[in-house]
């Protein structure tokens, strides 16, 4: 059992580098374990697909009032992130979902991301956007959007020209 992965099929770290998937742990699980791992697949909420046309909108919220809900000053650990579909400037659906990376010890940012590239998002609103998240977001071709902390959703989408209601 020697080289890359020690043999355990998997790949992974040199063996110096901390035992081929022990090292990261808090890192999703393992090794090259993938976003939300150590969540599990039946942990991420399912979200259904965005009608045809629509803007998914991703914003980091307080509590799950949808549109009433307010900002929050963090974006990958707020408590929940509200899903808002908008087709020619309206709000067409909302989908407020608790967010299951906010306790992650490492790692929120990435998988979080992640998870709105796989339901479809095109835009994020939030307060702060951490590195990791940016990058993520950045890279998936998804624009970000800044407002103050404590802005209810509805004012902040009006705020930035999202949505003309």
């Amino acid at each position: 059992m020697s080289g890359w992965g020690g043999g355990r099929g998997r790949g992974g770290p040199p063996p110096w580098a901390g035992g081929g998937g022990g090292g990261r742990r808090g890192w999703g699980g393992g090794w090259g374990a993938g976003f939300g791992a150590s969540l599990g697949p039946q942990a991420l909420p399912s979200v259904p697909p965005p009608p045809p046309n629509a803007l998914r909108i991703a914003i980091a919220t307080s509590d799950g009032s949808g549109l009433e809900s307010f900002v929050t000053p963090r974006f990958a650990r707020a408590p929940f992130i509200t899903i808002v579909d908008v087709v020619d400037g309206k709000v067409v659906a909302v989908h407020p979902v608790k967010n299951p990376f906010e306790a992650m010890p490492h790692g929120a940012g990435v998988s979080l991301a992640q998870w709105l590239v796989s339901i479809g998002c095109r835009a994020a609103v939030g307060t702060n956007f951490g590195p990791n998240l940016s990058m993520v977001l950045q890279q998936a071709g998804i624009a970000m959007y800044t407002v103050p902390p404590g802005v209810k959703v509805i004012d902040a989408l009006r705020m930035l020209g999202l949505v003309r209601e």
